[in-house]
């Protein structure tokens, strides 16, 4: 924690607004089909701790900054960028009427936390990777339960 000052990353909220994007769509604009209203869990605390961990995922990479580090690999930013692609092709998908358990639990449900993953990677902000992954399990273990039947 050394090496880390909150602060204010531009980049960091760019990055998040991103991601944001197709949500801000959905919610001004919602499909016919909008079978996402309901994905929450029956357990109020996966609920808590999926937004919890979530909003300090987001937090994190925009106000902790590293300032012994700078940009990290090339790679990184170029995992994050094929999982928002990915995620804006879900996005599609689903507004086209798909509303598979895989999509929705790969495309809209895996696809941002590993996002959040790879930037906090290449923004070299180690600290965002553990709420991320908690998130990411929470988001998936939701989702997961409410749209595959096993």
């Amino acid at each position: 924690m050394i090496n880390y000052v909150f602060g204010f990353s531009l980049m960091g909220l760019i990055l998040y607004a991103l991601q944001l994007f197709p949500n801000i769509i959905w919610m001004l604009a919602p499909p016919v089909n909008n079978v996402l209203t309901k994905n929450s869990s029956a357990y109020p605390i996966l609920n808590i701790i999926e937004r919890v961990f979530g909003i300090m995922t987001v937090a994190l990479l925009i106000l902790l900054i590293n300032k012994g580090g700078g940009i990290n690999s090339s790679i990184y930013i170029g995992l994050a960028i094929l999982f928002l692609v990915g995620y804006y092709i879900a996005w599609i998908f689903y507004y086209k009427g798909v509303v598979s358990p895989w999509l929705l639990i790969i495309g809209l449900a895996a696809m941002p936390p590993l996002y959040f993953l790879f930037v906090g990677l290449w923004m070299e902000n180690y600290v965002v990777l553990i709420p991320c992954v908690i998130f990411g399990i929470t988001h998936i273990k939701i989702t997961c339960s409410n749209y595959l039947k096993l």
